[in-house]
């Protein structure tokens, strides 16, 4: 398998190892101050194999590719599941890890590391002042093409599945009086592709609201942002947006946000034109000329709407989550600034004290902006929607003994596209696998997505 170019490599070294340094320095830490507050730790060990059906049925692949593809259906693999939680009286946070390797059973030669890292972190600074944080890695290889996704997010398949991405997010809500408050957001994003065919993409941004607590449980707050999407030499975007929104906590376990708003997007994108040239021989008209390839510059002024909405509630018996979204997004792999509308839901149903069944499902869809430019000229490689991509996944898992779980389930995924380096495809997926307890606190971590406010209720003398 072709590996990640050299400046890569090291970007993704790196990464993972402040992950690695952050879990070791939280583990330390945390394990000697666990009297003070409540910490839940679990490190288990998984190994196992699946099965991707009928991946190489694409019929934008030539033969020679899909049997590629065809005898390299089943991989195995084995790795490593750390989450911890922490939670104190001003401070919560959590965090999940899962670094895998992966390799095919059928070609010794092609293998990889996967790398998952979720944290987050909500806290009061002051009696005023709070702050929320949020960060999400990927890194995956040719051989993990798909996995389901607990936040709307953009997702595609490549033919190369090499691909790494990152967004953190992070947001100061200082409180004026009991009932006002200022909300200032930063963001940043980051999606690489081996893929030559794709372009990568970084995105900056930064936003500034005011936030309105009209009773317990229920705000109301109004956000206006700037951003810039960079795609290197490909070209470049700058992004304004408005919204409203309104979060809404049903008890303890219900927790609803809805937001709706606008955008503005003024991009400058570079292209390369192939134009017919001059005639090859002039004393014949009709021999074709050689193309001329041009260099050309398309700017586009766009404005639309955007939407989000959350859903989650976790109670004993079930457990599910629900976004929608529909924005102004970077694009996974397009070098423009595109619409994107994604959508997931996760469900969760333990039955009895063995077993656990579980429903995942999540759809991407990216549209161009305009398929009409400068002034009415259409340019090449517009469309309407330019990829569309569908999966879902049945599983079930069963605690046969105090430290081992064994985890089966069933995916399907279909994606559409007018993009090459993407394709159309169609394919399902069978996966088992064992997990076994290395070590544990006792208690089931937080998921980061979980998180709720700290639990201390009286000010501090600041």
């Amino acid at each position: 398998m072709r590996g990640l170019p050299v400046s890569e490599e090291r970007w993704m070294a790196r990464r993972t190892g402040k992950a690695a340094a952050l879990v070791a320095v939280l583990y330390v830490s945390l394990a000697h101050a666990a009297a003070a507050g409540e910490f839940r730790f679990i490190l288990e060990g998984e190994a196992g194999v699946r099965d991707d059906g009928n991946y190489g049925d694409r019929g934008n692949l030539d033969p020679d590719q899909e049997q590629i593809l065809r005898s390299n259906e089943s991989v195995g693999r084995a790795g490593l599941n750390l989450q911890l939680s922490y939670a104190l009286q001003r401070l919560n946070l959590a965090l999940a890890y899962a670094p895998s390797y992966e390799r095919s059973l059928g070609d010794a030669d092609i293998s990889g590391t996967t790398h998952r890292l979720d944290f987050g972190l909500v806290g009061d600074l002051t009696r005023r002042l709070r702050l929320d944080v949020r960060e999400r890695l990927l890194s995956t290889p040719d051989l993990n093409l798909y996995a389901p996704v607990a936040v709307p997010d953009t997702t595609t398949v490549s033919r190369r599945g090499d691909q790494l991405s990152h967004a953190l997010d992070v947001t100061l809500d200082h409180d004026f009086s009991r009932r006002a408050s200022l909300v200032l957001g930063v963001n940043h994003s980051l999606r690489k592709f081996e893929d030559e065919d794709l372009f990568d993409s970084e995105s900056l941004g930064a936003r500034i609201g005011a936030g309105f607590d009209l009773e317990q449980g229920r705000r109301l707050e109004a956000l206006a942002g700037i951003g810039q999407f960079d795609y290197r030499e490909r070209g470049d975007a700058d992004v304004r947006t408005v919204g409203i929104a309104w979060v809404h906590d049903l008890g303890r376990s219900n927790h609803l946000r809805v937001e709706g708003g606008a955008f503005w997007v003024e991009s400058s994108e570079r292209l390369l034109l192939v134009l017919p040239g001059e005639p090859g021989n002039p004393s014949d008209p009709g021999e074709p000329g050689v193309p001329v390839v041009t260099e050309r510059i398309a700017q586009e002024d766009r404005q639309g709407w955007r939407g989000a909405l959350q859903f989650s509630q976790e109670r004993e018996i079930i457990r599910w989550g629900l976004g929608l979204s529909h924005d102004i997004s970077p694009g996974a792999g397009l070098g423009r600034a595109v619409e994107a509308d994604n959508a997931f839901l996760g469900l969760s149903v333990p039955v009895g004290r063995q077993w656990e069944l579980g429903l995942d499902g999540n759809a991407s869809r990216q549209s161009d902006l305009s398929s009409d430019r400068d002034g009415g000229e259409e340019l090449p490689g517009r469309g309407d929607r330019l990829t569309e991509f569908a999966a879902g996944t049945a599983r079930a898992a069963w605690t046969f003994a105090p430290a081992f779980r064994l985890e089966g389930g069933y995916s399907q995924v279909w994606q559409r596209s007018e993009i090459e380096s993407f394709g159309n495809l169609s394919y399902a997926r069978y996966f088992l696998s064992l997990a076994f307890r290395i070590y544990s606190t006792g208690e089931t971590p937080k998921a980061p997505e979980s998180l709720g406010r700290p639990t201390d209720d009286e000010p501090d003398d600041q």
